[in-house]
This record gives structure tokens, sequence and C-alpha cells, in this order.
């Protein structure tokens, strides 16, 4: 890091999450992960700064802030795992039954393939695909849509309008999303649900792409 960074990570709005991630090998897991949502979320500050300031991929980090959204007995079973960090999307997104699969497939590891393959493989058995895969899986048009209708209904910030318009585009190339990607989509998705520009029985005449984006999404 730049003497820039380390004057900042300095103060102690900096230093409470740069302490709480570094201690992930003296508490329990569930306990490691709350304490890092609640320092991120104190400290005020975004993403990206955020995961230049612990040195790691901004994906990391947002995987451990989903993983505290699980429920608290969820997140306990956890715990005796220290489930490595490729794995921690596809946990954060399982049901209880999902998640109970997936750990039982890790301690049950053998042969070449990886925990994120053997996580993912376990929850799909239980659960069918994972809300990141199917939102991974809308067409381009429903990025483009969900552009259009946040600038009709003046949702998302401009900068969250060109994210959906470049996955627009990187679907339509055969580029796909990445797991953060699939995750900050979603999250863009349903504020526009929230915002009521995605419902179902839309009035604007699109009803269609409007439930593709909602079924995706799993929601009502």
């Amino acid at each position: 890091m730049s003497d820039e960074w380390i004057d900042k990570a300095s103060s102690d709005k900096y230093s409470g999450l740069l302490s709480a991630w570094n201690d992930i090998d003296n508490v329990p897991f569930d306990v490691w992960v709350m304490n890092v949502s609640e320092s991120y979320f104190r400290a005020g500050i975004g993403l990206n700064f955020a995961a230049r300031l612990l040195n790691i991929r901004p994906a990391e980090l947002q995987a451990a802030l989903n993983l505290a959204i699980l429920d608290e007995d969820d997140l306990s079973l956890l715990v005796d795992l220290d489930p490595p960090n490729t794995t921690w999307f596809g946990l954060a997104s399982a049901s209880t039954e999902a998640l109970q699969a997936a750990i039982l497939a890790l301690r049950n590891a053998s042969g070449d393939k990886s925990p994120a393959s053997l996580v993912d493989e376990a929850i799909k058995t239980i659960s069918g695909p994972s809300s990141l895969e199917r939102i991974s899986a809308l067409s381009s048009e429903a990025f483009g849509h969900a552009a259009k209708k946040a600038q009709a209904y003046d949702l998302l910030p401009e900068k969250s309008r060109k994210a959906l318009k470049n996955w627009q585009s990187n679907i339509r190339t055969g580029r796909g999303l990445t797991p953060s990607q699939a995750a900050y989509a979603k999250s863009l998705l349903q504020q526009l649900c929230d915002g009521g520009a995605i419902v179902r029985n839309s009035a604007d005449g699109d009803q269609e792409i409007c439930d593709q984006i909602l079924d995706a999404l799993d929601a009502s």
C-alpha cells in the first residue's frame, strides 16, 4: 500500500475494519463475519475503497458481507468449517437445507473438484439454480430494459444505470457476469422492484420482461 493508504488506515474508522478482517484466525467464523460487516458499515466507506484498504478483491469483501445476511442459526453452521472464500457467495445464497448439503459436501470432499464446485453442485441438488445464477441467466434485453426503467422512474444513480447497460452488452456478446457483478446486479434489480419500476402485472406494457426479472429474484 502507498503511504496515503497507510495514513488513512491509521484512523480509528479504518483500523476497526482492518482489525476485524485480519482477525479471521482468532475468532469463530460466524463472529468474524458479523464483526467484518459491522465494521464495514460503521466505517461508512465504499466497497472498492474498503477492498483496497484490505488489499483484497472487492468480490471477496462482498461475499463476506453477503454471509452476514444469513440467518444467525444458518451462519453458525459454518463455525467449525471455516469455508474457503471461493465458496462464500454460494453459501450466502443457500437455504438452510442447501447449506447443510453444501457443508456435508465440503467435509466429505475428495478428488479434484474445487470447493466452490462442490458447494454449487450440492446447492443445485437441493434448490436448483441459485439466485445469482438466475440473475446471470437473464437475457441482455432484461438488463437493457431495467436500465430504461431506472431512468423512466428516476431510480438508481447514473453509475448504476450504466452498469446495467454494460451488462446488457456483456451478455449480448457472450461474456456474461462475474459472481460479484451478479450480486451487484441483484441489488440493483431489487431496488427497481422496491421502487415500483418492475412489478407484476405492469401497466407499462412490459409484463413479460418484468416477470422474468421478478422470477430471477424469486420475488412476488
